[in-house]
């Protein structure tokens, strides 16, 4: 044992002694280019995707960030961060950052394109200090020529990784992005000014990382594992040695912050997965299932990581598991146990050290949420993207010294060195289409949940998302399709609840419609929407009274919800008992947007008013040229009037857009038939 402990150091020895830094030749330059192009060229198609899923609740409804005066109050009230109480949580400098994006944007409003730009040139920035990490992991370790050649490639399959791509589109996530960026920057500081640590400066951007995020508080182990291995020189073999007790003294402080700050934040948060969330609509947020179901959802991230073919916004059809002998806990156990024996035998030589280091990442990473902690979604690909960066250097280095063992064979080989360049860019062409194809799929809403229902066909998040766009096209019949069976995959999800009574009110099915609220306010009694959506509903039918009690509980809820505050302000009018007609044509005209309009033709063909639909269709297509449905209800409505050359007219357009809709087909039909019979 003496002896090997005698060659590891010396190994080690040898690749300290041999690292020389060169300056940046021209192919470095060149190749960096290259990999930034390929990376804006990747994305470019996602600058305008639109606010998705929970931004509604943090960014684009949320009244606080449209005035950055209000930053002081994001540090004393967490109810601050979100409209939705149940998601509310002490993240102060992320919701700093939503406020700062939105004053950029200068309309006093949230706009996409500002937050994609700052979220954009933030991954990058993250690019850069990934690439600081890897370089001084990898010249501590193994002295090579080619190191920052390859830290360069780490950082080139960490950007242009089509998983990544998910967190990159979804701003609410932003704060994965800005934490994880914290975290390198401060072991950044802590790997390269060694003389400097006993100021602890490292801690700075660990405290910001943490504020912005909570999973940030693994800067402590990440800098406690780089003394170990790189500093102190030593194998998983000496974890249980009084070297251990040493280099944890030294990364103490970093623990210590992290503890105190996690504590602060948990004690500010007002609630954290309430009633509501998945867990609660399944029946069960036991601890002992939760972990049960993580082993194998690990194997699910790494097979995500070797092959993202199967990438969802939401992958919530995963049940939990509650046998420990389920063929998918051992299987998910042993590939575990797997991973972390590789981590370990990398451990006792020098040079393969980073490997131990990025499996070990990759699990610290998902700790805080893939452990005993029972969170709301069991699975969710979005988790990922700061593991990956440990999982990145660990691959990349261990394929690296795979080749640095037939180096010498590879070098005199031109057909080699052609396999080898071509295999590189193929993988990386492989990717840039498979985040363009991401980006696409975040593109809209329905693009967005169509995706999700196809690859979680038990999702009821994601079946209720796509009957509420058939509901938005006036596909009523279809739309309660959808929302049946989500209702059936999640029977205890108050969203389900509030679209089917949303549904059942436009379909004057009155009755249905008021007992789907009752329940959604059961389930969830914190939610202001369902507050909103039951208050709008009874207004419109003229039950003031109660609309306006409701419309007070939710605002003792939330009292930043301007939706509910719009609502109180017309029922305070006399003579104000709007029809729902006249509630959303004054809504329109507050906020014209080509959804608003659409919304409306849809009301005003329901109410026969069909000259009126066609005009409000014509106004959202001002607003959104492209927009089938606007298309297909001038369809609907020439057909209605039969202006049948007209109807064709519109019909075919939206067939254009979309050949595949068959709503649109049927309609371009009846105008058809009805001009050939000159009815």
């Amino acid at each position: 044992m003496k002896d090997k402990t005698n060659r590891i150091k010396e190994d080690h020895a040898k690749a300290v002694a041999g690292n020389t830094t060169r300056p940046f030749d021209k192919t470095f330059i060149a190749l960096a280019l290259l990999l930034l192009t390929l990376t804006c060229f990747a994305y470019w198609n996602h600058f305008n995707n639109p606010f998705q899923y929970d931004d509604g609740f943090a960014v684009q409804n949320n009244p606080y960030i449209r005035d950055i005066k209000n930053i002081p109050l994001f540090f004393k009230d967490a109810a601050t961060s979100c409209t939705y109480a149940p998601n509310q949580i002490y993240r102060p400098l992320n919701t700093t950052l939503n406020a700062i994006d939105c004053w950029i944007g200068g309309k006093g409003v949230p706009v996409p394109f500002t937050y994609h730009v700052s979220i954009f040139i933030a991954f990058l920035i993250l690019g850069i200090f990934i690439y600081l990490l890897a370089l001084k992991l990898y010249n501590t370790s193994f002295s090579h020529r080619l190191n920052r050649y390859i830290a360069l490639l780490t950082v080139g399959v960490f950007l242009l990784h089509t998983a990544n791509a998910e967190t990159v589109n979804y701003i609410y996530e932003r704060s994965d992005l800005a934490s994880s960026l914290m975290v390198v920057v401060s072991l950044c500081v802590f790997f390269y000014f060694k003389n400097l640590r006993k100021y602890q400066l490292y801690l700075i951007p660990m405290l910001l990382g943490i504020l912005i995020k909570e999973p940030a508080v693994m800067a402590a182990p990440f800098a406690f594992l780089y003394l170990f291995l790189f500093e102190e020189n030593l194998g998983l073999n000496k974890l249980f040695s009084s070297a251990t007790l040493r280099v944890l003294w030294k990364t103490l402080p970093a623990f210590m912050l992290a503890l105190a700050v996690f504590a602060i934040e948990q004690n500010m948060s007002p609630s954290r997965w309430a009633a509501g969330s998945y867990l609660a609509s399944s029946g069960s947020s036991e601890r002992i299932p939760y972990l049960l179901t993580q082993p194998f959802v690990m194997v699910h991230y790494f097979n995500n990581f070797i092959f993202p073919t199967n990438l969802s916004a939401d992958s919530q059809d995963w049940p939990l598991i509650t046998n420990p002998l389920d063929e998918k806990v051992v299987f998910g156990f042993a590939f575990i146990c797997f991973t972390l024996y590789l981590a370990y035998k990398a451990s006792l030589q020098a040079k393969t050290r980073p490997i131990t280091y990025g499996i070990l990442w990759f699990y610290l990473a998902l700790a805080p949420n893939s452990s005993i902690i029972p969170f709301p979604e069991v699975i969710r690909d979005l988790r990922t993207f700061f593991a990956f960066i440990g999982l990145t250097i660990a691959v990349v280095w261990a394929l690296f010294l795979v080749y640095t063992k037939y180096e010498t064979a590879i070098s005199k080989s031109i057909a080699f060195k052609a396999g080898l360049i071509l295999a590189i860019s193929l993988f990386f062409m492989a990717h840039v289409y498979g985040v363009r194809q991401r980006c696409e799929v975040w593109g809209s809403e329905e693009s967005l949940w169509k995706d999700v229902a196809i690859k979680s066909p038990a999702n009821g998040r994601g079946l209720m998302y796509v009957g509420k766009i058939l509901m938005a096209k006036g596909d009523y019949t279809g739309a309660l399709d959808y929302l049946t069976r989500a209702k059936q995959a999640w029977p205890n999800y108050s969203y389900i609840q509030i679209n089917l009574g949303v549904l059942y009110n436009a379909m004057q099915r009155y009755a249905e419609s008021e007992r789907c609220f009752k329940y959604a306010l059961q389930l969830d009694p914190q939610n202001p929407d369902s507050y909103y959506y039951y208050a709008f509903a009874l207004m419109g039918n003229g039950k003031t009274a109660e609309a306006g009690s409701l419309v007070d509980k939710g605002l003792q809820l939330n009292p930043g919800r301007e939706d509910l505050a719009k609502l109180k302000t017309e029922l305070s009018v006399p003579g104000s008992g709007k029809s729902k007609l006249q509630a959303m044509e004054d809504a329109v005209k507050n906020n014209p947007t080509a959804d608003g309009w659409m919304s409306l033709s849809v009301e005003y063909y329901m109410n026969n008013r069909f000259e009126d639909c066609i005009r409000a269709a014509g106004e959202s297509l001002k607003l959104h040229p492209d927009y089938d449905i606007a298309y297909n209800n001038i369809c609907t409505a020439n057909n209605a009037l039969h202006q049948w050359d007209k109807a064709i007219e519109a019909g075919k357009k939206a067939v254009a857009i979309s050949p595949g809709a068959e709503l649109f087909k049927n309609n371009l039909k009846i105008a058809e038939d009805g001009k050939k019979n000159g009815k």
